[in-house]
């Protein structure tokens, strides 16, 4: 605090003392010139994803130009790049004597001494860095004259940011330059010599045309009327030092924000700690006592509905999840395939036959799908839900859950009554009636789809499987019933809460967003609550690949996503679980698991033991604190418009094994809406358009184009070298010293200034592993030390082993932690 008074006092007297500039920008918060012309600088962008913004610098945000391709130019000749910053005002042109003050620094990944505009003004002045002062040029083409003034005092400007100040007065040109840790020193003074009058023209900042790109950052760029003196100039510059900061980047703490995650459907999530468990039926014994050894928080994914088995749940201090299914009401379904005489609203095929999929085929004999639009159908499946809630159950969960969505790509249906007259309408409502006689249907109001289907060579369900993708009318009536999905699940949802006015029940879908595919699980998350679904079944699947994405996606999402694993080794599901809470999400417990189906049967269902997983589940309840007061860190954002289809997965593993903290940014619109927001942007510095900002819907775009206006997001493209960004932005906080395949999944609690770090391995071992490989010791580096503030205590957890205090080792450029050991999973608190 002693320090905090003198410093005020010198910028305060400098402020009352100096003559006012007529330039003045700090960039900290608006472009404004808070100079005495006011006004505002635009950015201008000279070549593609060169943008200039906002960055971080000693007196806090600044001019940053690091996107530029290259720094310098040699010939007119050279491509376009950067950009740079652009004042106007007439008042600048009379200008004879002036004075310039700047601070900048050249980027470090750019070296080089090729000529670069840190100012200039077309036809009157320009300004470029020298190793040991700067280059002026004064007059207009051809006549301009260079005053080159330089020092005996060489330097790197990429190595640390220098103060530039020009005096410019009838008679002379001087310059003077400094640093934080070099005071303001005359470089060099010369006769001027050019009397050429200057054409008037803006001020640039950065660059000259795009031929010279300063890649670097700039910031306090002031010009003055007059030459100022020695004495006014060091007021200055003891001003600027007064005002600079140690570091002016925000802290890791500020970065986490639950804020960044809005939910999609806005009610409903289970909390970072909850511990699912699931008892397939309610008749398992023992299913209570294994829950409450797992320390289960909510029992999920459960049929029946016997109100006994409800309260004795809830008697436990768990949430009673009940089960409907996508079959619901096949008990009064007949057992004949014909779907004549059938009163349970089960779907039809082109034969008029009732349908079962193919994994199903030995479930028993009246396992036929229903149909979402079947009045028959939606009434006993409204009952049914009714009576679940009667019974007290806290959420619902669907079973085979797309339906219509889901049959109309398996089978290609449903012809029933319902779905025929539905369609008819649907076509009429979406199309004109020169689209429709474009599809051959010349009267929409007589129009039958099974009827068109027959008349046009396709005569029975055979034929129409076999040419399903080729006939003209399929995309229109797969997109008519995926909105017969959507339309359901809006329906039951108004149905629920009618009948449930003062407690809402949420509801839940078997799916995973994982893949990300726009015809499957996505286009439904907005009319349900949370997703709770099974993993892969094949165990080649089952890597880090499908577990780092499925946490990230979900965030994005913003919707819970329960995991119900489907084991092939012991170590594979345990670093599965770690994973999925490292990332915020939680996984069932790997007890009463389908583990598949097929035409010769259902295979036995999985039981995992405490001797297995006990210890990760003690693991989360004993720091079920910490995981709910933590969130996701992360300064890059990867823009995914989940509507179109990419490596998504790949590319986020890939930022996730070089431990750069990231989120994505995920948008929608073809099916499910998934907005991309203010908020889903929030605190990121930089976004890299892995998805194209203009492959989204115009609501997207706007959204997107006010963040790139604002300049406080960089915006990269999908190939960029997303490593140099990082280092140049200070955006790699985290580096692991270990092998392979070790991921650090950084969260904070912005509230308390806590850290946790999340280490997990995915090193398993042989194939049937229990245990991943055990690795001693590891080492994690924080990175930009003066971001993680003091870090004076560290402890490591890990399942099954005590609690460990560990000594911060600061060195300049990081603060590197050593943990004793790492099997699967830890947590190191800061």
């Amino acid at each position: 605090m002693k320090y905090v008074v003198p410093q005020l006092l010198i910028v305060w007297q400098v402020w009352a003392a100096a003559p006012q500039p007529l330039v003045s920008l700090d960039f900290e918060t608006t472009p404004t010139n808070a100079g005495s012309l006011g006004g505002t600088v635009r950015f201008e962008t000279y070549a593609p994803g060169e943008e200039p913004f906002y960055g971080f610098g000693p007196f806090g945000r600044c001019l940053d130009l690091t996107a530029a391709l290259r720094h310098g130019g040699t010939t007119p000749q050279d491509a376009s790049a950067g950009g740079a910053a652009r004042f106007k005002d007439s008042a600048l042109d009379g200008l004879d004597a002036f004075t310039l003050v700047l601070w900048a620094r050249q980027n470090p990944a750019t070296p080089g001494t090729a000529p670069a505009r840190l100012l200039h003004k077309p036809g009157a002045w320009d300004l470029m860095p020298h190793p040991a002062g700067v280059i002026l040029i004064l007059g207009p083409d051809p006549g301009k004259t260079a005053y080159t003034l330089a020092g005996g005092v060489r330097f790197k400007l990429t190595e640390a940011w220098r103060c530039f100040a020009v005096a410019v007065s009838p008679h002379t040109v001087a310059a003077y330059t400094g640093s934080r840790t070099a005071p303001l020193a005359l470089a060099a003074e010369a006769a001027r010599t050019e009397k050429s009058v200057a054409n008037p023209g803006d001020l640039f900042l950065g660059n000259f045309g795009g031929i010279r790109p300063f890649n670097g950052w700039i910031d306090r760029v002031r010009i003055f009327r007059g030459a100022l003196d020695e004495k006014a100039l060091r007021a200055l510059f003891d001003a600027d030092l007064a005002s600079a900061k140690y570091d002016s980047l925000p802290a890791v703490t500020e970065l986490a924000s639950r804020d960044a995650q809005p939910a999609t459907s806005g009610r409903f999530r289970l909390p970072a700690s909850a511990i699912p468990f699931s008892t397939r039926w309610q008749r398992r014994t023992h299913a209570l006592e294994t829950a409450q050894s797992f320390h289960a928080t909510h029992l999920l994914w459960v049929y029946g509905s016997e109100t006994g088995f409800v309260r004795q749940a809830q008697r436990a201090g768990l949430f009673y999840q009940g089960t409907l299914n996508g079959l619901q009401g096949q008990s009064q379904a007949t057992t004949n395939r014909t779907n004549a005489g059938d009163a349970s609203g089960r779907h039809e095929d082109l034969d008029g036959n009732k349908i079962t999929p193919h994994w199903m085929v030995t479930f028993g004999p009246r396992t036929f799908t229903g149909c979402c639009n079947h009045p028959a159908f939606r009434k006993l499946f409204f009952e049914d839900a009714k009576r679940l809630a009667e019974a007290g159950v806290d959420a619902i969960h669907v079973d085979d859950w797309e339906m219509n969505a889901s049959w109309v790509r398996h089978a290609g249906v449903c012809f029933c009554n319902a779905c025929r007259s539905g369609f008819r309408a649907w076509l009429a409502a979406h199309h004109t009636s020169e689209a429709l006689q474009s599809l051959g249907i010349a009267d929409i109001a007589g129009f039958d789809y099974r009827d068109h289907l027959k008349a046009n060579g396709v005569p029975d369900a055979a034929a129409y499987r076999k040419r399903l993708r080729d006939l003209p009318l399929t995309p229109a009536f797969i997109d008519f019933q995926v909105a017969s999905m959507r339309a359901f699940y809006r329906d039951f949802r108004a149905n629920l809460d009618l009948g449930s006015p003062r407690r809402y029940i949420p509801v839940s879908v078997n799916g995973l967003l994982t893949p990300l595919r726009s015809d499957r699980v996505l286009h439904g998350i907005d009319v349900i609550d949370f997703l709770h679904g099974e993993s892969s079944q094949n165990a080649d699947y089952q890597t880090a690949l499908e577990y780092v994405f499925g946490g990230k996606i979900a965030e994005a999402a913003g919707i819970t996503q329960v995991i119900s694993p489907i084991p092939r080794s012991t170590a594979r599901t345990r670093a599965a679980i770690a994973t999925t809470y490292a990332l915020g999400q939680p996984h069932l417990v790997p007890w009463d698991l389908y583990m598949g189906s097929d035409a010769t049967g259902i295979q036995p269902r999985y039981f995992g033991t405490r001797d297995q997983y006990g210890d990760l589940y003690d693991f989360i309840h004993a720091h079920r604190a910490v995981l709910n007061a933590t969130a996701a860190v992360a300064e890059i954002g990867v823009l995914v418009n989940a509507d179109e289809p990419g490596a998504y997965a790949e590319y986020g593993l890939a930022l996730a094994a070089r431990q750069l903290p990231f989120r994505f940014v995920l948008g929608a619109s073809r099916t499910a809406r998934v907005p991309v927001t203010a908020a889903s942007l929030h605190g990121l510095r930089l976004l890299v358009e892995l998805s194209p900002s203009d492959t989204f819907c115009a609501e997207d775009r706007v959204v997107l184009d006010a963040a790139r206006a604002t300049g406080r997001v960089r915006f990269a493209g999908g190939s960029a070298d997303i490593d140099a960004i990082s280092r140049v932005m200070a955006l790699d906080l985290l580096r692991v010293e270990g092998p392979d395949n070790l991921y650090a999944f950084l969260r904070a609690d912005a509230v308390r200034g806590t850290h946790a770090i999340h280490l997990v391995n995915w090193n398993l071992g042989a194939e049937n592993s229990e245990r991943a490989e055990t690795y001693r010791p590891v080492t994690i580096a924080l990175r930009h030390p003066d971001r993680w503030g003091a870090v004076s205590r560290a402890v490591w957890h890990a399942p099954g082993k005590p609690s460990a205090e560990l000594v911060p080792e600061r060195h300049v450029d990081c603060i590197r932690i050593t943990v004793p050991q790492l099997t699967t999973w830890g947590m190191l608190i800061l």
